[in-house]
């Protein structure tokens, strides 16, 4: 580790925050709640697999609910009923308005391994998306198709692109307002097409003082902490990644907290794998292995110098999380992503008073899977 400056975030606000909304997509083997554990072997995945519909699809007025398109003649425009919907509903929705407004009969499906939609007619037809008179509103987008030309001259075409969703979102109530300032994604399977958004308000209904805080995308955990700390009770993430090749979007652990920075850097330490398979032996001597684990890093931090403000927070610590609860330690704020460790305590060790201000501390812990 190259210790430029070294942040704790022990306390984990969404840890115990309360889910008051989501989109509706979960898994039913991957629950949200699981996103609140410190477990990164057990994500949050939003709803995919056959007849699923895969995650939320939404059809907003005024916005991508027109389809323009002709079967010969002069343009027609099917409209969709504004609403929250998932693949197959919202194909269903799509076949409805076009046969609602055509004399052909059409087949809308949506297929959830490849993430596209399928329209087919009776008949030749032409989709405008790129010429018709609603382009700036039309169902292209949640639909998968390119607006950069009409689809014309066949009686079937299929999505330029898989989409997944709209967007995924939960929204949670700490309880109270807090400030916080760091905000970690641990084991997310998202592509670095993903919009990542961290919205913060005053009211559950997200529209008292909203502020926003995009995360910058890095693979499989994303560290990042904020230029300016928010104080906010209702927390909400969206995610956006339509095209993401696994069908969902996953997220191990989500962490919102306010980070403690120790006023010296640790020394000297250890580092390596240790491994905790448990054995027995018998009266003969022979070994018997009785719980195989698979070998973690474990390190020992050693800190003096410490002043007491420091050692306040490194109590709290202590009685935050003990060795139930993981932690995120941070050698370089400066690159957080690279710099970053999802930890738990080992042992408890409290800090020592060498003198009157002047502490030792040895953060002895192994990473948390």
């Amino acid at each position: 580790m190259n210790v430029v400056d070294c942040r704790l975030i022990y306390d984990n606000f969404i840890r115990v925050a309360s889910i008051i909304s989501a989109s509706h997509t979960q898994h039913p083997q991957f629950p949200l709640e699981y996103m609140q554990d410190d477990a990164l072997s057990l994500p949050w995945r939003s709803r995919y697999g056959t007849d699923t519909g895969n995650g939320l699809f939404i059809v907003h007025a005024g916005v991508s609910d027109s389809i323009d398109f002709d079967e010969g003649g002069a343009e027609l425009t099917a409209t969709l009923s504004a609403g929250n919907l998932n693949g197959q509903t919202l194909a269903t929705e799509v076949e409805t308005q076009l046969n609602a407004e055509g004399a052909l009969t059409y087949t809308v499906t949506y297929d959830d391994t490849t993430g596209l939609f399928t329209i087919a007619a009776s008949g030749n037809f032409t989709l405008r998306w790129n010429t018709g008179t609603n382009k700036a509103v039309d169902a292209s987008g949640i639909l998968g198709f390119s607006d950069a030309a009409d689809d014309t001259g066949a009686d079937t075409y299929t999505s330029d692109t898989a989409v997944i969703h709209t967007f995924e979102y939960v929204s949670m109530d700490l309880g109270e307002a807090k400030e916080y300032d760091s905000i970690a994604l641990l084991n997310h399977n998202l592509t670095s097409s993903a919009t990542i958004t961290v919205y913060g308000a005053d009211d559950s209904a997200f529209s008292s003082n909203v502020v926003s805080d995009t995360l910058t995308y890095n693979a499989n955990n994303i560290y990042q902490f904020l230029t300016t700390a928010r104080t906010k009770r209702y927390i909400q993430l969206r995610i956006t990644d339509k095209a993401n090749p696994s069908m969902y979007v996953q997220v191990g652990v989500f962490v919102i907290g306010k980070y403690l920075e120790t006023d010296r850097a640790f020394g000297p330490y250890s580092e390596g794998e240790v491994d905790e398979t448990e054995i027995e032996y018998s009266p003969s001597n022979n070994a018997f292995v009785t719980q195989e684990r698979p070998p973690l890093v474990n390190y020992e931090l050693p800190f003096s110098g410490l002043n007491d403000t420091t050692v306040t927070g490194i109590r709290a610590m202590l009685k935050e999380c003990g060795v139930r609860k993981a932690f995120w330690l941070c050698v370089d704020s400066t690159g957080a992503n690279t710099n970053s460790y999802w930890l738990k305590l080992k042992e408890t060790t409290p800090p020592a008073c060498e003198q009157i201000g002047y502490w030792t501390w040895t953060m002895i812990a192994e990473e948390r899977l």
